[in-house]
């Protein structure tokens, strides 16, 4: 591994053990250099700011998420891995700091519900303007309810979290689009 890697990933395991005692919104950056011993320019050097490294933390942990099959198993896989990893993604979702992980999370499931929108359409046709807004109600939506999942502490498992939540879903976006289509 490169070393510009090991040290994000040095800067990201001692934000993630800061984070075991104290609440994002607590923790500064100072704290964070302090805690591995580097300075501020090499964690500016890495990151503009503690969002970004918790977003590249998010990143990092999910690589492989985007290549799921699209059938909204993306959110089923994020579910359960926010889970196995609850204290650090609680915090990290609850945070009301600018540019938080909440952001970037929308932009993925958006990602993820425009692709589900395309193989749900097959051979119909619908306008980019149509599906950027329902795909930006259901998003709004996932996130929405992944939010007040944290924000309960995780108490559900994934599986009691999802079980419902991957058919209601699927069922509203295919009646919507089905509505929505003119043919």
């Amino acid at each position: 591994m490169a070393k510009p890697e090991l040290t994000k990933q040095l800067i990201a395991e001692k934000l993630k053990e800061l984070m075991l005692k104290t609440h994002l919104d607590k923790i500064s950056v100072q704290d964070i250099v302090r805690a591995c011993g580097l300075n501020r320019k090499t964690f500016y050097y890495h990151f503009k700011d503690k969002q970004e490294l918790v977003c590249w933390i998010f990143d990092h942990e999910f690589a492989n998420l985007r290549d799921l099959d699209q059938n909204n198993t993306i959110i089923d896989e994020l579910i359960e891995r926010l889970y196995e990893n609850k204290d650090f993604y609680v915090a990290a979702l609850t945070s009301d700091a600018q540019n938080n992980l909440r952001e970037h999370l929308f932009e993925i499931i958006y990602e993820a519900i425009i692709n589900r929108i395309i193989e749900i359409l097959g051979t119909r046709r619908m306008a980019l303007e149509d599906m950027k807004i329902i795909a930006n109600y259901f998003s709004n939506a996932v996130v929405g309810c992944i939010t007040q999942w944290a924000r309960e502490g995780m108490k559900a498992s994934p599986f009691e979290y999802s079980i419902d939540f991957h058919p209601i879903t699927q069922e509203c976006l295919k009646f919507i689009i089905d509505k929505y289509i003119k043919e």
